[in-house]
């Protein structure tokens, strides 16, 4: 993969639309991420991760997409089409667990009878209303050998895998692409969309993380997003109706201020313990054009964002227990997304869930702009855009191999297809169709069966 590449993520969230401009950099067989250029701008065409103002949405994506290019020194970029991996958030984002077989063509497994379990197992879980993002390997069995990581190999006829599906409501990604079209900016229809929780894990999680155990929580400013690693692998999912927002609503209510105020008063909260804050301190707010900013006193601010923080920990810990992995997760509890600024939230978590708690810090970033690379590291609401751009470098199952979108159409011309060599169609699943399984890699190089 070329180092001149230049990879777009949109994070379209509920508050800010945030964009990143990336390269990669390899040193010693080693893939950094060199940021080039981020912007944010704020969107109030999102409500809870679906868009319902395209067109305000549409605006927020342009000026997030120009302050980017302008930092990154290159304009010029607006001139053209862009190419963008964009996030997907929201409740109607479902995760299933769902197993599969076929039968193998020899007398061992190939990389082609893989293929062609993702490809049933597209087609099997396919519906009209909904649209495989994510189609996520888990164990497979051969014959009756079971809890195997990588099948390719293995002697037996009949192949079985467990997968997790991760699919999306047609409509809300229709209103996505409609959102970035109207921008100039282009998402390919199968590879072009990430969850979320699971982009934000490719920024701030390593594979010790993962092994170890790990549930990565990225509260923004409508969702929280979940995701639950368990021996390097994806467990489980799932997006809460909760955020930010209404940390900033309990206070607007509580403290009888307006949105703007309140949302000033949460960002410049510096303690979330009432212990820690006297009944003399108070916060000046500033209230509306032409009127004199108000004093607060600050432990009422403190004690309503820290109660709704708590809420939200318990409303965490309880996923964690239903999916069965309350001590199971050794890494603890990893915190991004913008409201993970809040000083003291993860002492919040730590006291409600009982378990390690830290502010997720992005991985494997190049220190070539100082200050960029800085903001990056101390701004958990960059998270999302930041894993966005790694998911067009690096696949989320270490089991695969990504292809850029160059070398997949020189396969296509020298073998009529990216699996012309085997006769399969092209799959187009999310995760699949842009990366090769390794094993169907070694089989390609091979030129024969092996028994």
């Amino acid at each position: 993969m070329s180092d001149n590449v230049i990879f777009l993520g949109i994070d379209i969230g509920s508050t800010k639309v945030a964009a990143i401009l990336a390269k990669p950099k390899t040193h010693n067989n080693h893939t950094m991420l060199e940021v080039v250029g981020i912007g944010s701008a704020r969107n109030e065409g999102v409500y809870r991760g679906i868009i319902n103002n395209p067109v305000k949405t549409k605006e927020a994506i342009r000026q997030a997409l120009e302050i980017a290019a302008r930092k990154a020194e290159r304009p010029d970029l607006l001139n053209y089409p862009l190419t963008a991996t964009v996030n997907v958030s929201g409740t109607h984002l479902e995760t299933m667990s769902e197993t599969g077989s076929v039968t193998c063509k020899s007398a061992s497994v190939k990389g082609e009878d893989v293929a062609v379990l993702f490809e049933d197992m597209q087609q099997t879980y396919d519906s009209d209303s909904n649209q495989i993002i994510h189609l996520l390997p888990l164990k497979f069995a051969v014959g009756e050998q079971h809890e195997i990581d990588d099948p390719v190999g293995h002697i037996g006829l009949k192949l079985s895998g467990d997968f997790k599906i991760i699919t999306a409501k047609k409509t809300a990604l229709y209103q996505i692409k409609d959102s970035l079209q109207k921008a100039n900016i282009q998402v390919d229809n199968e590879d072009g969309f990430a969850a979320s929780p699971l982009a934000s894990g490719l920024a701030v999680l390593t594979e010790d993380h993962k092994n170890l155990g790990v549930v990565l929580v990225d509260i923004g400013g409508g969702t929280t997003d979940i995701a639950i690693y368990h021996e390097g692998l994806l467990r489980h999912t799932v997006v809460l109706p909760f955020g930010g927002n209404h940390i900033t609503n309990d206070i607007r209510e509580g403290c009888h201020l307006t949105q703007e105020s309140a949302e000033e008063a949460k960002t410049t909260l510096s303690e979330t313990n009432p212990n820690a804050c006297s009944l003399n301190t108070l916060l000046v707010v500033p209230t509306a054009d032409g009127i004199p900013p108000i004093e607060i006193v600050a432990r009422n601010i403190v004690l309503i964002a820290r109660a709704r923080l708590r809420e939200i920990a318990a409303l965490v810990f309880a996923e964690v227990k239903k999916a069965g992995y309350e001590h199971k997760l050794r890494a603890g509890v990893v915190l991004t997304g913008g409201t993970a600024k809040i000083n003291g939230i993860d002492s919040i978590f730590r006291e409600v869930t009982g378990m390690y708690v830290q502010i997720g810090k992005p991985q494997n970033l190049e220190r070539i702009n100082g200050p960029l690379h800085d903001s990056l590291m101390n701004d958990p609401a960059f998270a999302t855009a930041l894993g966005l751009a790694w998911s067009s470098i690096k696949p989320l199952d270490k089991r695969v191999v990504k292809r850029s979108k160059t070398e997949k159409e020189q396969e296509k011309k020298k073998t009529g297809g990216l699996w012309g060599s085997f006769g399969i169609k092209d799959l187009k699943i999310k995760d699949v169709g842009t990366f090769i399984w390794k094993g169907l890699m070694q089989d390609d190089m091979a030129g024969k069966d092996s028994y």
